[in-house]
């Protein structure tokens, strides 16, 4: 195994498979639960995978890619749903990494990605405010609170659940 670690996390075949693995978990939790996943509310419970960053970077590209794919295959949005959804997904994940680093206490950090991730979710409303409407702020806002809530209880929900499979899994290797 090679000692130098790559920028992204993924620098053997394990880290390689895990990626993949947790991108795959991403895209089939969204599709099947497809009517959940998009629109002006969605509760999106893959986004529980935004969690796993804390614990290693290569879970940027995993998530990423998850998205990604998914909107290719379910997005109702099409072209600026894969574009939009996936930059905000990237620059969230980034974020949250670069906040765990100045926190050391899981629990924590994981209320900080809730934070992010609800935050970001002001692109997926400027992108559906752009889709949907004429009227682009009451649009804009009135999607960014109904997609925010979703985005909160995805995360939380996720959150417990994440944080109880890593004390029986190690997501940091």
């Amino acid at each position: 195994m090679n000692s130098k670690k790559s920028f992204l996390g993924i620098d053997d075949t394990r880290s390689m498979v895990l990626a993949a693995l947790v991108a795959a978990l991403y895209v089939v939790l969204t599709t099947v639960l497809s009517a959940l996943s998009f629109g002006p509310f969605q509760v999106r419970l893959s986004e529980m995978f935004n969690h796993l960053v804390v614990f290693n970077k290569r879970y940027i590209v995993a998530v990423t890619l998850g998205v990604f794919i998914s909107n290719i295959i379910a997005s109702p949005f099409g072209f600026l749903d894969i574009v939009t959804g996936t930059v905000q997904t990237l620059l969230a994940l980034l974020v949250m990494y670069w906040l765990s680093k100045f926190i050391h206490n899981r629990i924590a950090q994981m209320a900080v990605n809730t934070v992010v991730a609800v935050f970001f979710m002001c692109m997926i409303a400027w992108e559906i405010a752009i889709v949907g409407s004429a009227a682009f702020w009451p649009t804009f806002w009135a999607n960014w609170l109904s997609i925010g809530w979703g985005e909160l209880v995805s995360m939380v929900v996720g959150g417990v659940v994440v944080y109880f499979l890593s004390l029986a899994i190690d997501f940091t290797k």
